[in-house]
């Protein structure tokens, strides 16, 4: 693949050699704050850490996680979301999985810092995911995916999302969480960023784009949308490109 730079509207596959090597540097990175590792803002710690807080706030009420409530993470990376549950729900059951190795073991050396015993890590690509070796057994109460299909081609977000789909439990949650293009899709292929001192891959899709993924994933009529919705108010924005957008899902049954 000769193509290399910031591509509008084509469709074009990531090199996914390019995307490991980007994320196994940055877990073994020290930042100021541990945060930066996988949501940046390397030069702006208090951006990073208000962004934190800001998802969290407005994603506690919605995903009504109770007292033994088993959560998968799909795309983990530090393990941000296994500190929240682990706060905010008695007797939480959460693994997370990643495709990084030194993801992973930041994730879980900054869950002892923590004092989170009880958090679980597994390397474990998203895109190939083997239910039968998870640490955690299906079914999941939520299944996270937060920042991740950026980082995967079409093909394989709709085999993440189907994945999801089938180990969400009768009336579990699926929360999706994405970086869309706002105008159109677009694609940096092993664009070298300055403020990150690295070489990497992603794709920027539309909010159609992403829902036609869904869509294509899932069994029709076996999810229904609880919320859809720019994240961020703008001044948590930092490019007029893109933004914060996520859709929570409610998979058909009771638990």
């Amino acid at each position: 693949m000769s193509t290399r730079g910031r591509l509008k509207g084509e469709r074009i596959d990531i090199d996914y050699r390019t995307t490991q090597a980007f994320f196994d540097a940055r877990g073994k990175r020290d930042y100021a704050n541990v945060l930066s590792t996988t949501m940046y803002q390397d030069h702006s710690p208090e951006l990073v850490e208000q962004r934190d807080q800001a998802e969290k706030r407005a994603l506690a009420p919605q995903l009504q996680l109770h007292a033994g409530s088993r959560i998968l993470d799909i795309g983990c990376g530090i393990g941000r979301w296994g500190w929240f549950i682990d706060e905010q729900v008695a007797d939480a059951q959460y693994l997370g999985i990643d495709f990084s190795p030194a993801l992973i073991d930041k994730a879980s050396t900054e869950a002892q810092r923590r004092s989170k015993l009880g958090l679980r890590f597994q390397v474990m690509s998203a895109t190939a995911i083997d239910p039968a070796s998870l640490v955690l057994g299906a079914p999941f109460d939520l299944v996270i995916i937060s920042g991740l299909l950026i980082y995967l081609n079409d093909e394989d977000c709709v085999n993440v999302l189907r994945h999801a789909g089938q180990l969400c439990a009768p009336g579990g949650l699926i929360y999706v969480r994405e970086p869309v293009g706002v105008a159109e899709r677009f694609t940096l292929d092993r664009f070298y960023s300055n403020e990150l001192e690295h070489e990497y891959s992603a794709i920027y899709r539309t909010i159609d784009e992403l829902g036609q993924l869904m869509a294509h994933a899932l069994e029709p009529g076996a999810f229904t949308a609880q919320a859809a919705e720019f994240l961020f108010p703008a001044d948590l924005e930092k490019r007029a490109e893109t933004r914060q957008y996520y859709t929570i899902l409610r998979k058909a049954g009771s638990q």
